[in-house]
């Protein structure tokens, strides 16, 4: 995009480099943790006696979850799902940065439907996820009716203290390697989500090669069970998409999550890339993040805090 991009180690370094050319960089991306370390720091951050210091609205914290992480708030929090679209109570805010997986998908090429074999990948590389309270399946067989003709597979490492059992049901290759993992993920014809991990990018990887998501929902409003802004599932970056791509199923529904694997046998997909995670959507987002007016909107939150006295002051 016409950006020069310079990795700085360290805020000593960071520090040091911008100190340089101030005037050029237009935006640090940084962890929130060193944002506020620079913060503390007269060698870092700027102030009315260091001048080339690095004014604190340059700078965003990268954080995976939910809420904020920047001591000028949600604004400056970049997330790599739209947060604010489906948790506005907690990450109200949140600048959605996101990712695109769309270029290292499109070297994969996709296995055709009619070749794979009938199974569905389990989403599950750990163990203990099986005997985690937020396991969305408990005492679920994992053993397939005869009718559909299916069989279960995955790639689980024991991280268990006991050796737990793995499930009756599920073929188990062990921890594979990343290119074995998305070879028998390609050949699937559904990837199916147990709860966790949460926000993995593996179901956007599959959706990609035309493996089909199945995404348990493990917190729904009992009075409007339908409306998806309150429900809280394995991966709530695609809890608004529908079948045949994702299937949204209540956690502990056995009879749903089969009819889901069901009918995702019943209706493969293609390739399929969410227009969020495109590369064009990613250029679009980055671009109103360099070029956006974010000393305007630090300025204003100064003045707020200059009138109240509540908050950390900083130097614009």
């Amino acid at each position: 995009m016409g950006y020069t991009v310079i990795y700085a180690p360290s805020n000593y370094e960071l520090a040091r480099t911008y100190r340089q050319f101030p005037d050029l960089v237009k935006t640090i991306i940084i962890e929130g943790s060193d944002a506020r370390k620079c913060l503390k720091d007269s060698k870092c951050i700027k102030t009315p006696t260091h001048p080339l210091g690095i004014p604190l609205w340059k700078m965003f914290s990268m954080h995976f979850w939910r809420g904020q992480s920047h001591p000028l708030g949600n604004a400056w929090t970049l997330s790599p799902e739209n947060y604010p679209l489906f948790d506005a109570q907690n990450s109200a805010g949140n600048y959605y940065l996101g990712y695109s997986i769309e270029r290292a998908c499109r070297e994969i090429p996709i296995t055709p439907p009619d070749v794979r074999p009938r199974q569905a990948y389990v989403f599950a590389k750990r163990l203990s996820y099986f005997y985690n309270r937020d396991f969305a399946w408990p005492n679920i067989s994992f053993v397939a009716p005869p009718e559909l003709d299916i069989s279960l597979v995955g790639g689980i490492g024991d991280d268990t203290d006991h050796h737990s059992p793995i499930p009756e049901g599920i073929k188990n290759f062990g921890v594979l390697p990343k290119h074995q993992f998305y070879e028998e993920l390609g050949r699937s014809r559904a990837l199916v989500g147990i709860g966790l991990p949460f926000l993995s990018p593996s179901p956007y990887d599959a959706l990609c090669m035309g493996v089909p998501f199945i995404n348990p929902i493990a917190h729904w409003d009992e009075e409007h069970p339908d409306d998806r802004v309150l429900w809280g599932s394995q991966h709530d970056g695609l809890k608004f998409e529908n079948p045949p791509y994702v299937y949204n199923v209540r956690s502990g529904d056995a009879q749903a999550l089969w009819k889901a694997i069901h009918d995702a046998l019943s209706n493969p997909i293609d390739r399929y890339i969410p227009a969020d995670m495109t590369m064009d959507a990613l250029k679009l987002r980055l671009g109103n993040l360099i070029e956006a007016d974010w000393r305007g909107k630090a300025e204003e939150i100064l003045r707020q805090r200059n009138e109240t006295g509540k908050g950390e002051l900083f130097e614009l």
